[in-house]
């Protein structure tokens, strides 16, 4: 086996690693466990699993003893990374050609496109991972909200009053492909740059209308006090 786990280790524990055992044949009569070619009594806590055959209908059953640890599985790459995309500059169009809803579930299956597209960072990246990926499904797709409330009559443009959900998106890629997605990750810093774009370190949004008075105080070297209440802003959307 060439993937592992690390969480739920017991739970997983036949996938995790490969062993080998000795199989013998097993007899229940009522609580009763029985080895079937000698007719003697099984400890309490040994495990007797069921077969069915479905061609003659009956049932048989075994039990293994003897188990040795012959292969252990590979530890599973793990890489996490945060970039906060540009909300206001993003065009998704050309993404939404790609998708397909699924007839039945909430969810969109992507094929891949037929050129890479980089009007943007979120283009690029998504197109470039489904040229690299098996298959690609998005949960939980922004949904337009019902109602939005507008200020003295004007809509505020932003994304978090007009959405109700984020996206969550799923790339499933083939063994032989693991080489080359990991490298794409590892230079997801340097294609970011290439966007204006930055791995997040602040946390903070503010009010569109507020964003050029706040810029010209900080150039000030004072403080505009509405630093907590922005970071909260942030954390609430």
């Amino acid at each position: 086996m060439q993937h592992g786990f690390q969480t739920h280790s017991k739970a997983y524990h036949f996938f995790k690693n490969l062993y080998e055992y000795d199989q013998k044949p097993a007899l229940l009569i009522t609580k009763h466990k029985l080895d079937a070619e000698t007719g003697r009594h099984l400890p309490k806590n040994q495990k007797v699993f069921r077969h069915y055959n479905y061609e003659t209908a009956e049932t048989s059953y075994f039990y293994r003893t003897n188990e040795q640890l012959v292969g252990q599985a590979q530890k599973p790459f793990y890489d996490k990374k945060h970039f906060r995309l540009g909300t206001r500059s993003l065009n998704p169009l050309s993404l939404l050609k790609l998708a397909n809803k699924h007839a039945k579930k909430e969810l969109y299956s992507f094929k891949k496109p037929q050129q890479h597209l980089s009007h943007d960072f979120q283009e690029f990246l998504i197109t470039r991972l489904l040229f690299l990926c098996s298959k690609a499904e998005f949960l939980h797709t922004p949904l337009e909200q019902d109602h939005v409330l507008k200020e003295n009559g004007n809509c505020d443009q932003l994304p978090y009053t007009h959405f109700q959900t984020k996206p969550v998106l799923h790339f499933q890629f083939l063994p032989e492909n693991a080489t080359v997605v990991r490298t794409f990750i590892a230079h997801l810093d340097q294609y970011s740059q290439e966007f204006d774009m930055e791995e997040s370190q602040d946390f903070y949004a503010y009010p569109v209308i507020h964003d050029q008075k706040h810029e010209t105080i900080t150039k000030l070297g004072g403080l505009c006090g509405c630093e907590i209440r922005a970071r909260n802003q942030y954390l609430n959307n």
